[in-house]
């Protein structure tokens, strides 16, 4: 086996053996020791992804591996039919039905395994399949090693008589193999196997808990994302037997080298798409993402940054170059409604995780409408803000349930004070808050390059303005939440274990690193991840500066320079660290300085007291609440219209593609 072999069976089968391994091992110690190591290797294995020549094709030379997926594809929807019948959730039922039956008959019953197994290449690993598996081998390792601790302290505070963590961290571990298996995958028999895969684990991670509402959510979240794997079977025999059983487009190569210039692949491109959509949690789909937040946090964390729904996004985009204008225009404006929708919906949300949730839907909203556009400023912007936005919400959602298990509840308003009680642990996650929306760092790069992209279609414009306008009202309203303080001198600072705060400080570097070196870094790497989707035709960087050659203030191209439409990295950092960090750091509050809270009758106690005495000397206690604008923005308010307008759009879009096709 050579090299790219062997890298493949780190990427994809290390993580099954080390899964195996922390089920069997009961030992706490022990089995810890073998996350981090397993997370050590693939952490090293992808960045040795860099120096292979790509692009390159594998296909694992024993045609077994073949038999063993299509074994092991029945043998998951045989289990799926069977949750369906124990769980007596028929959509889960049906909707296997529908996936195995018309699978068994293209196969077996028309004979078409004997060709299936001639498909080539397996794998594809090109810039984009690697810089997916940067993104799954090195955030999702460090979720893994951060579940480690969170969940023995998550079974210590639930009194749990047997653990259940070798279980979890199995399905966890096997996650990560799963995903790297999918975004390297170009035969689509061996995408649909590692699709079906994180499916299996995201059912088994969401209803881990055992209670009624988790099983219940893990229902859903399989038999939606079941309804994706349907369509993704209708999409393959479609291909095969309109081309009178060849197989020359049951890779994804092939499909995209066609231009979206054959008609005929239109419906199999968005049936796929569609598939990607679910799994991305887009509008009308975004429930099973959001059922998710009733299990651990490690859990939250892997779906939302490196995982699963990065699956979704990963498809579209890939899928990106074989839409043709109509169904690029339709993907934009279903991807710039969700992020709309999920924005405004976040507003009312009194519960971190989903708030965190909805930010999560409504920025996959806007990469997904990023690939609808197919411009190389819009496919560009969607890489940025798939780098940036799982090491931003990986690390925040390893925030939330560090503060989960310090303060043992997930609403905001009971945050209100943490950074007096635990100073640390807030001053991260408002870093990583900030990092969503805020100057110098990398999401604002890529949400501005997503709106200058965008003005070629107006209603997503007016939909991408309106969103990013939300987005500060639900970042702003849990930030002052956290800042909002009796202040108290001397603050403490609180210690975390080292499978907390190793997680949580890599990625917090992670944010500046890759902030500052932005520039080089698209210059020698996402520079090539763009091009597998559409060809770059100007230089994007110029030193320490992103040059946005598309934008309509952009100068010199011809030159690769511009100082309107250019992002000056290290200067902005530079601000932010004298603007911002600065005071954190070394304005201290003094005694003199603190003043009473005007209360309206005479304050109890000291200066820093919230309690005052009111009518008949009797002591009241100061009670503060935020405004969640629960009338206007709610799920009862909204849900209805959006599940309406949502629907809507992909019947139009549908009907649009079958005009075409048929």
């Amino acid at each position: 086996m050579d090299i790219q072999g062997w890298m493949l069976a780190v990427a994809i089968l290390l993580p099954v053996v080390a899964a195996i391994l922390v089920f069997l091992i009961r030992q706490y110690q022990l089995r810890g020791l073998i996350v981090i190591l397993t997370a050590v290797a693939l952490i090293v294995n992808s960045i040795y992804f860099l120096k292979v020549g790509l692009p390159t094709e594998y296909t694992p030379e024993n045609p077994i591996w073949g038999t063993i997926i299509t074994v092991l594809d029945y043998a998951m929807l045989l289990f799926y039919i069977y949750a369906g019948l124990s769980l007596k959730n028929w959509l889960v039922l049906i909707f296997a039905l529908t996936q195995i039956i018309p699978l068994a008959w293209w196969e077996f019953g028309l004979g078409a395994s004997h060709a299936l197994e001639e498909i080539k290449p397996a794998f594809l690993i090109d810039n984009l399949a690697v810089l997916m598996v940067l993104v799954i081998s090195i955030i999702g390792s460090l979720i893994c090693v951060y579940a480690i601790r969170y969940m023995y302290d998550h079974e210590e505070h639930k009194h749990l008589e047997k653990s259940r963590q070798s279980r979890f961290l199995f399905w966890l571990v096997l996650f990560l193999g799963a995903m790297n298996g999918l975004v390297l995958a170009d035969n689509l028999m061996w995408l649909y196997f590692f699709w079906e895969v994180t499916t299996l684990c995201c059912f088994q991670l969401i209803a881990h808990d055992l209670t009624k509402e988790a099983i219940n959510n893990g229902a859903r979240a399989l038999w939606m994302n079941s309804i994706g794997g349907t369509a993704m079977v209708a999409a393959m025999i479609y291909l095969y037997y309109t081309n009178g059983g060849n197989i020359e487009y049951l890779t994804l190569s092939n499909i995209i080298a066609s231009g979206g210039t054959e008609a005929f692949l239109l419906l199999p491109v968005a049936l796929m798409c569609f598939t990607g959509m679910i799994k991305a949690a887009q509008m009308p789909f975004q429930t099973w993402l959001l059922g998710a937040m009733v299990a651990p946090t490690p859990v939250s964390a892997l779906l939302h940054s490196s995982t699963m729904v990065k699956a979704g996004v990963y498809l579209v985009l890939r899928l990106a170059p074989a839409f043709n204008p109509v169904l690029g225009m339709m993907v934009a404006v279903c991807g710039a409604f969700t992020f709309f929708a999920a924005s405004v919906l976040a507003i009312s949300q009194t519960t971190g995780k989903r708030v965190l949730a909805y930010s999560t839907i409504a920025n996959l909203g806007l990469i997904i409408a990023c690939a609808g556009l197919r411009t190389e400023l819009a496919i560009a912007a969607a890489m940025l803000l798939i780098i940036f936005h799982a090491i931003s919400k990986g690390l925040l959602f390893m925030c939330a349930g560090t503060i989960e298990h310090q303060i043992w509840s997930r609403e905001i308003e009971d945050m209100e004070g943490l950074a007096e009680k635990a100073p640390l642990t807030t001053f991260i996650t408002i870093t990583g808050m900030l990092s969503m929306f805020l100057p110098p760092f990398g999401m604002l790069l890529g949400k501005w390059m997503a709106l200058e992209a965008v003005y070629a279609v107006p209603l997503a414009a007016i939909l991408f303005v309106l969103a990013s306008a939300a987005t500060m009202v639900f970042w702003a309203k849990w930030l002052g939440r956290l800042l909002q303080v009796t202040p108290k001198l001397g603050k403490k600072i609180e210690s975390l274990s080292l499978s907390y705060s190793v997680p949580l400080w890599s990625l917090f570097v992670g944010i500046f690193v890759f902030g500052i070196g932005i520039a080089p870094l698209y210059d020698r790497f996402i520079r090539g991840a763009v091009n597998n989707v559409i060809a770059v035709q100007h230089a994007f960087t110029e030193g320490w500066q992103i040059v946005l050659p598309d934008a309509a203030t952009a100068l010199s191209l011809e030159k690769g320079v511009g100082l309107l439409g250019s992002y000056p990295v290290v200067a902005l950092f530079i601000v932010f660290a004298v603007a911002i960090v600065l005071p954190l750091l070394f304005v201290k509050l003094k005694p003199q300085e603190l003043k009473p809270v005007y209360l309206c009758g005479e304050q109890a106690g000291d200066v820093d007291t919230d309690e005052w005495y009111a009518e008949a000397d009797n002591v009241s206690k100061l009670e503060l609440g935020g405004y969640y604008y629960k009338g206007a923005a709610s799920e009862e308010a909204l849900n209805t219209w959006v599940y309406v307008v949502a629907i809507a759009l992909l019947v139009i879009m549908f009907g649009i593609v079958l005009g075409v096709s048929l």
